[in-house]
Parts: C-alpha cells; structure tokens; sequence
C-alpha cells in the first residue's frame, strides 16, 4: 500500500526514486504484457540449442522422461504393495488362518493363496524391470536374492525359481507337499513369504519416495531445470498465461 507523506510528492511520481509509482506501473506492465515472463523463459532457455530447439526437444523429452518416470514409480508401488497384501493373508496367524490347524488345512485354498503370491510377484518384477531408479532396484534386488537363497526349500512344495528369476508354481507338487512343509515356508513368522512381505513393503516405500523426489526437482521454485514458482506460490496455469 502507498502511503501519502506531507511532502512526498515528489517520490511518488519519480523524481529521484527509482521505487516511485511510475516505477512500479512499469514493472506491472511489463508482467502483463509478457515482457518479464519472456525475460524468465529466456534466461532458462539458453543452452547450445537454438530456443526453438530447445523447446522441441529438451524441454519436451524432460517432460516426458519425467511422467514416464514417475508412471514406472507408481507401477512398482501399486504391484509391492499387492504382493505385501497377499503375503500378509498366507502369514496370517488367525483362527480362520491358511494355517490354524492341521485338521482345518484346505489345500486349495492355500494353493489359491500361493498361486497369487507367485503371480503377485511376477508382477512386482516385471515393473521394477520397467524402471532403472536405482534406489528401486536395489530394494528389489534384496528380494530377489532372498528368493533365489530359498530356492531349493521352494522345490520342495512345488514353487520354482526361473534363470530370470520369475516364480511358478505347480498345482500338484503343491498339495501333495502337505500341511507341514508349505506351513514352515509360507505360513509362519519366520517363513520365505514373511520375509517377501517384508521386502516388497520396503520396495514400495522406495518407489514412492522416488515418485516425492522426482515431483520435488520438477515442480519446485526456480527448481534445477528451470521451473518456477511451480507449486510454491504463484505459478500454474496462471503464470504460465504470461507466455
């Protein structure tokens, strides 16, 4: 707000200010008029590229790279967190467990269980393939080395470990293995899928700090690549509007 001094006439309309009115209408128009945007767009802009080709090409490809990025992110984090749920229903220690009892062991039901579980984490892999986050891949590879220490005690209820380290499952070797050997590897605290539940627990976390950094370095102000305002303040569609 401007404040009207006895005798600041003078200030006010620019005589010897460099921070009159008139000052401060200029800086405005220049705003609306795209002056001060282009200016900003300019500075960032400047690489060995023409501007045009930087546009084209960098400023696009970063973009892209960046959702492809995150959209890979988001893929480990929802397949994780499915085969989290899935191990955590064959560890559950419950009356009405996969494993309560011996007398209650419905071999279809945990075969069903265990079949999910092989799928659950084929998929996991498969997205965490799709990504080359090292922080992910690193998470997924304690994973995968866990599956390929079990795999021998895995053999010996039906679930085989592949040279790409996909799982399968065989429906007969399973249910004729018995209560007692799938229990000890899939049904208790300290069995093969506890520690898999586990492991794809911390791969979704990893997946989705990486999708908030990302988001972070693109979006914040006058972030590494040249964006401002961003999500901080003023910025969106409405600064954007000045171009």
């Amino acid at each position: 707000m401007i404040r009207f001094n006895s005798f600041n006439y003078g200030s006010l309309f620019g005589f010897g200010s460099g921070n009159s009115l008139y000052s401060n209408l200029s800086k405005l128009s220049g705003v609306r008029s795209g002056t001060y945007a282009k200016a900003l767009k300019s500075y960032y802009g400047r690489n060995n590229q023409t501007a045009s080709v930087q546009k084209k090409s960098s400023v696009s490809k970063y973009n892209n790279s960046i959702y492809a990025q995150q959209s890979g992110l988001s893929n480990v984090s929802k397949e994780s967190t499915a085969l989290s749920e899935t191990a955590k229903k064959l560890t559950d220690a419950g009356k009405d467990g996969l494993f309560a009892s011996e007398e209650k062991y419905d071999a279809d039901a945990a075969y069903r269980a265990a079949n999910d579980l092989v799928t659950d984490y084929n998929d996991t892999l498969d997205a965490v393939n799709k990504t080359t986050n090292l922080a992910v891949n690193s998470a997924a590879e304690s994973m995968t080395r866990m599956t390929g220490v079990m795999n021998k005690s895995l053999s010996g209820i039906g679930i085989t470990v592949g040279q790409d380290g996909r799982m399968s499952i065989n429906e007969e070797e399973f249910k004729n293995a018995g209560f007692d050997k799938v229990k000890s590897m899939l049904g208790t605290n300290g069995s093969f899928v506890r520690i898999i539940g586990s492991s794809a627990q911390r791969l979704g976390l990893a997946a989705d700090q990486q999708n908030r950094q990302l988001s972070v370095e693109s979006t914040g102000l006058y972030g590494r690549y040249g964006s401002y305002f961003g999500n901080n303040g003023f910025g969106g569609s409405w600064f954007n509007g000045l171009f």
